[in-house]
């Protein structure tokens, strides 16, 4: 285990400040992860240096700043709010969407102690095709043809605002 200097330290509060972090709690939580990740993983005779630039990478994909970005977008929503991953937020809107035909289906199954009821199972076919294709080409829509939501992206759900799309490797943009 490697036990910072103070001047490792220093070096490492600077840098995060010379790379656009401007709030100061998160310019010390920065700064206790980042000692925190180098304390356990830098041996004795290892460069700090270089092991510093490799760690600090790993915190951002473009800049160091887009995680103020972010924490200052996520201060900013009103209200509760739930950060979802495509495949969860497809997930969601398929319950929500196809759920009550399913639901309604099975309701008129048990009731009629009939398993294989012609009527109503064409109805739902009818009724939930659309919908349903909707959903399959919004999530199977390749990168290249620039999808409504691309892949790795997270959606905002909230209050304000009610939906939100967060794109990969992109910086928030935070309104005011």
């Amino acid at each position: 285990m490697y036990c910072l200097r103070d001047e490792h330290k220093e070096f490492i509060h600077n840098d995060i400040m010379r790379r656009g972090i401007k709030l100061e709690s998160l310019q010390q939580e920065l700064l206790d992860h980042i000692c925190t990740i180098i304390e356990q993983n830098l041996e004795a005779d290892d460069d700090f240096i270089s092991f510093y630039s490799k760690t600090i990478t790993s915190f951002y994909k473009e800049e160091l700043k887009e995680i103020e970005e972010q924490t200052l977008f996520l201060l900013s929503c009103k209200g509760p709010h739930v950060l979802l991953s495509r495949n969860a937020f497809f997930l969601l809107l398929f319950s929500v969407i196809i759920g009550p035909y399913i639901v309604t289906d099975l309701i008129c199954f048990i009731s009629q102690n009939n398993w294989f009821n012609i009527e109503i199972l064409s109805g739902t076919f009818v009724y939930a095709l659309f919908p349903l294709l909707v959903l399959f080409v919004l999530y199977t829509t390749p990168d290249r043809l620039d999808p409504v939501i691309p892949k790795h992206a997270k959606i905002l759900i909230g209050i304000r605002p009610f939906m939100k799309l967060i794109r990969p490797g992109k910086s928030i943009a935070i309104s005011h």
